[in-house]
C-alpha cells in the first residue's frame, strides 16, 4: 500500500505529496528502532564464582555471555589429581571453544584450576560483571592479581561472604576502578565485614552501593565515612552513625550540585534517634529523616501545597 497516495490529480501537489511520503517514512523509521529498543535488551557479560567447604570441597565457574550462552564446570577437589596450569588451559580451552555446556573436573588445587577459567575468559571477552560467592584465602588475591593483569574494570562487583574467618577486606584488585554501576557486599552467619572497605574508592564512587550484613556481628561507619560515599543510591545495613551536622552536610552538598541523591538507606546503630529535615533547591526537595534505627534521605519535587517547612542552611 502506498501512503503517499495521490492526493490531487493538480501537478502542484507533488511536492506536497513527496514531503508527506518522507514524514510518513521517517515515522516508521522512528517507531521501528523504538520498538526494538524495547524488546531488545543489552544483556551483559557475568562471571559467577563459587566456592564450598562442605559437605564436599568443590568450586563452581560459571560464565554467561549475553544472556544466550552460558559455560558452567564442576572443580572437585581431589589431592591425586595435581594439574599444572598449562595443563589445565589444554582442558579448558577446548571446553570454552565449544559449545555451551557444563562439564565436572578434579584438581588438587581449587583455586588453580578456578584461576585459570578466570584468566582465559578475562583475555577472550569483556566482562560487565563479577561475582564472588565465599572464595577462600588463597583465591581473593589470586583473582585480584589477574584481574589487574588484564585491566579490565567490570562496572559491577558482587561479593558474598559467609564463611566464619577474619573481617572480610576487599582485595587490592576490586578496590578502585571496578563496580562504577553498582557495587554490592553481601555478609551473612558468622562472618563480619572489616570497615577500611568503606576507604576504597571504589565503593565511594559506586553509582549503586549496597552493604547487606544479616549477621551475627554487623559492623558500622561513623558519619565521617558515609560523606565519602557519592553515590546516588545507597543502602548500608549495620551499627552506622549519623547526627544533625552530618545530615546538614549531606544537604550543603547536595545543593552546591556536589551531590545527587536518589535514595539513600542507612541503618543506624541508635534506634531511639529522631531527626527529620527537609532542603530546598530549584523546586526541589531533600528529605532526610532519622527514625526507627533508619536514616533515609530522597529527593522530590518539591509540592505546591506542602505541608512541611524548609531548614535553612
Amino acid at each position: 500500500m502506498r501512503i503517499d497516495a495521490e492526493l490531487s490529480e493538480d501537478p502542484s501537489h507533488d511536492d506536497e505529496k513527496i514531503h508527506f511520503h518522507f514524514l510518513v517514512s521517517d515515522s516508521m523509521i522512528l517507531l521501528t528502532f523504538l520498538f526494538y529498543l524495547s524488546t531488545h535488551v543489552v544483556a551483559d557479560n557475568v562471571i559467577h564464582i563459587q566456592y564450598f567447604r562442605r559437605p564436599e570441597e568443590y568450586g563452581i565457574f560459571r560464565v554467561d555471555l549475553d544472556g544466550s550462552k552460558k559455560w558452567e564446570s564442576y572443580i572437585y577437589m581431589n589431592k591425586s589429581a595435581n594439574i599444572r596450569e598449562d595443563d589445565i588451559y589444554k582442558l579448558i580451552k577446548p571446553f570454552f571453544e565449544g559449545e555451551p555446556s557444563t562439564r565436572k573436573y578434579e584438581s588438587s588445587s581449587i583455586t588453580r584450576h578456578l584461576g585459570k577459567q578466570f584468566e582465559y575468559i578475562l583475555n577472550r571477552y569483556p566482562i560487565n560483571e563479577i561475582i564472588f560467592e565465599n572464595l577462600c584465602s588463597q583465591m581473593k588475591p589470586k583473582f585480584s592479581s589477574l584481574l589487574t593483569s588484564s585491566s579490565q574494570l567490570p562496572r559491577k562487583i558482587k561479593w558474598i561472604i559467609e564463611h566464619p574467618s577474619a573481617s572480610f577486606l576487599i582485595p587490592y584488585g576490586f578496590t578502585k576502578g571496578v563496580g562504577r554501576e553498582e557495587y554490592h557486599l553481601e555478609v551473612k552467619g558468622k562472618a563480619s565485614l572489616h570497615v577500611d572497605n568503606f576507604d576504597y574508592e571504589a565503593l565511594q564512587n559506586a553509582q549503586k552501593l549496597i552493604v547487606k550484613q544479616d549477621t551475627e556481628f554487623p559492623n558500622g561507619v561513623s558519619g565521617e565515612k558515609l560523606l565519602k560515599i557519592k553515590g546516588s543510591e545507597v543502602l548500608i545495613e549495620g551499627r552506622n552513625e549519623v547526627d544533625s551536622d552530618d545530615i546538614k552536610m549531606f544537604a550543603e552538598e547536595w545543593n552546591s550540585g556536589d551531590r545527587f541523591i536518589q535514595k539513600w538507606e542507612i541503618h543506624v546503630i541508635d534506634d531511639q534517634q529522631q531527626d527529620q529535615f527537609y532542603f530546598e533547591k530549584n523546586g526541589f526537595t531533600l528529605d532526610a529523616s532519622v527514625s526507627n534505627g533508619k536514616f533515609i534521605m530522597t529527593t522530590y519535587k518539591t509540592p505546591e501545597n506542602r505541608s512541611y517547612q524548609f531548614t535553612s542552611l
